[in-house]
């Protein structure tokens, strides 16, 4: 067997290398916590980027419909000003005015599907966003807690391998006889 020294080492060697493991998985745990709190940081900052985005297209689609529909009442009170001047009136007044109110309308509608693409296109970085942020926290390695059993083998095993295990065999086998 090993001499009281060796054996006082081996254990003070399985209790340094057990707290060793255990400080190691703590320290894995945090850097985890840590790496996980940047990830929600680092979406809560692409959200909330996108949402401002969001705004600015609304804001700016409702400011140039506005303007549209101005341009286009400017027209056709021009339209409406130089037939008068003109001395025309009627089904030719008439269908200037439409003609202008159908112009206005396809780039309206031009104008609306671009603003839907925009957006689409918002909620698309939207999704790319929440997957970054669940891939960096996939990604993250796993705590392995300490085994005390495999650290108690792993320390004792060049005690064991350089003692005199004759005897230890010896009771093994009285054991099981």
């Amino acid at each position: 067997m090993c001499s009281p020294t060796q054996g006082a080492m081996s254990g003070l060697q399985l209790g340094s290398s057990y707290m060793a493991a255990k400080g190691q998985a703590e320290m894995q745990e945090l850097s985890n916590e840590f790496a996980e709190d940047s990830a929600k940081l680092a979406y809560q900052t692409d959200k909330n980027i996108l949402i401002r985005r969001r705004q600015e297209e609304g804001e700016a689609f409702a400011q140039a419909n506005f303007d549209r529909q101005r341009r286009a009442m400017e027209l056709q009170a021009q339209a409406n000003v130089s037939a008068g001047e003109a001395g025309v009136s009627g089904i030719s007044v008439d269908r200037i005015t439409r003609d202008i109110d159908r112009q206005s309308g396809e780039v309206g509608q031009r104008a609306k599907k671009s603003y839907e693409n925009r957006l689409a296109a918002v909620d698309d970085q939207q999704t790319r966003a929440i997957n970054t942020m669940m891939g960096r926290m996939a990604n993250l390695p796993p705590v392995v807690q300490p085994n005390l059993l495999a650290t108690a083998i792993t320390t004792a095993a060049p005690y064991v391998a350089s003692a005199d295990t004759s005897a230890l065999d010896q009771k093994i086998t009285d054991f099981f006889s």
